[in-house]
């Protein structure tokens, strides 16, 4: 099978290895999903609770379903000018070494080579994988400290 291209539209993103030829991503709304989550890691144990689970995470999840995925890569709320975009993708290999380590044994790193960053809020991140336009969230990032 050969292997997918990799598209950049003006600063936008890198297609996902996991994007197939002709996909086009920044067209396609956003969608997400737990389905991958490691509920275990201590982001989610020691920094969250129902009602913020509730009413913080899933509630901002629910606003980004509405934005297209070249919506959600321009976003830039909370930065000064020129300073980058709040959600984007990154090399799993820069991905902090405990988390890195997951993400290689369970075998991610071959068909998600990058991983993307999803602004919360100030400093609070979702980090997951993105499978055609599905967001796969992994870690929940309080801290901001993975990237």
């Amino acid at each position: 099978m050969a292997q997918p291209k990799r598209v950049r539209e003006k600063n936008i993103a890198v297609n996902p290895k996991s994007i197939k030829d002709g996909f086009k991503l920044n067209e396609k709304l956003f969608c997400w999903s737990f389905e991958k989550c490691l509920w275990s890691s201590s982001g989610w144990r020691d920094c969250v609770d129902l009602k913020f689970f509730a009413e913080h995470i899933i509630s901002k999840l629910q606003q980004f379903e509405k934005m297209s995925w070249q919506e959600l890569l321009k976003a830039s709320g909370g930065k000064a000018e020129g300073r980058g975009n709040n959600n984007h993708f990154i090399n799993g290999t820069a991905l902090p070494s405990e988390e890195c380590r997951v993400f290689i044994e369970l075998g991610y790193m071959r068909n998600f080579e990058k991983v993307f960053s999803l602004r919360l809020s100030g400093k609070e991140r979702l980090i997951g994988i993105v499978d055609l336009n599905v967001f796969k969230i992994l870690w929940f990032d309080a801290n901001h400290r993975f990237f």
